[in-house]
C-alpha cells in the first residue's frame, strides 16, 4: 500500500514540476523580416475612387532589405483590370520605393509589366475611418501601358468598422 502511495505521490509531483517548468519558460522571440515595418494588407483606391482593394505587401524569401513583393489581384481603375504583382525596390531608411519595367506575375494580369514610383509609406499617416485608430498610409504612382494611376491607402488596422 505504501509503494503505491509513494507511486502515487511521485507521479504528481512530477507532473506538478512539468506543469511549472513548461508555464515559466519564457517565449522565444525569432524576430521579424527586413520588410516588417513596410509589409501588410492595405485597403487602396485607384485615382481618388470610393471603390476600396486590398493590396499586400510582403518581404523577399530572401528576406532582402532593398527589395518587397506587392500584389493586388484586384486592383481595377473604371473597368479596366490592373491586377499586379513583383518585385519593388524599396529604402527602408525613408520608407519610399519604386521600380521599373517590372515583370507582372499577377494573376489575372491583363498586362506584362508596370512601373513604381514616388512610392511612400508613412507611418501613422492616417486613422482608421471607423475606429479612429492611428495607422500607416500608402501611396504610389502605378505605370502600367502608358497610363498612370494614383494608388492611396491605409494599412489594415484589424477593427471591423474600419473594413472597406
Amino acid at each position: 500500500m505504501k509503494t503505491k502511495h509513494n507511486k502515487i505521490l511521485t507521479l504528481m509531483l512530477t507532473l506538478t514540476a512539468v506543469v511549472f517548468y513548461t508555464g515559466c519558460k519564457k517565449d522565444v522571440d525569432y524576430g521579424g523580416t527586413k520588410m516588417e515595418k513596410m509589409s501588410g494588407d492595405w485597403h487602396v483606391s485607384v485615382d481618388n475612387s470610393t471603390r476600396r482593394y486590398t493590396l499586400y505587401s510582403f518581404n523577399t524569401a530572401d528576406n532582402s532589405a532593398t527589395q518587397f513583393w506587392i500584389q493586388s489581384t484586384s486592383l481595377r481603375a473604371g473597368t479596366k483590370n490592373i491586377a499586379i504583382k513583383g518585385k519593388i525596390n524599396v529604402d527602408l531608411a525613408s520608407q519610399t520605393f519604386s521600380a521599373s519595367n517590372v515583370t507582372n506575375l499577377g494573376t489575372g494580369a491583363v498586362y506584362t509589366s508596370f512601373s513604381v514610383s514616388n512610392g511612400r509609406i508613412i507611418t501613422n499617416g492616417t486613422v482608421g475611418p471607423g475606429s479612429g485608430t492611428p495607422t500607416d498610409s500608402i501611396v504610389f504612382d502605378l505605370n502600367i501601358d502608358g497610363a498612370t494611376f494614383k494608388v492611396t491607402g491605409r494599412h489594415k488596422t484589424g477593427f471591423v468598422e474600419d473594413r472597406p
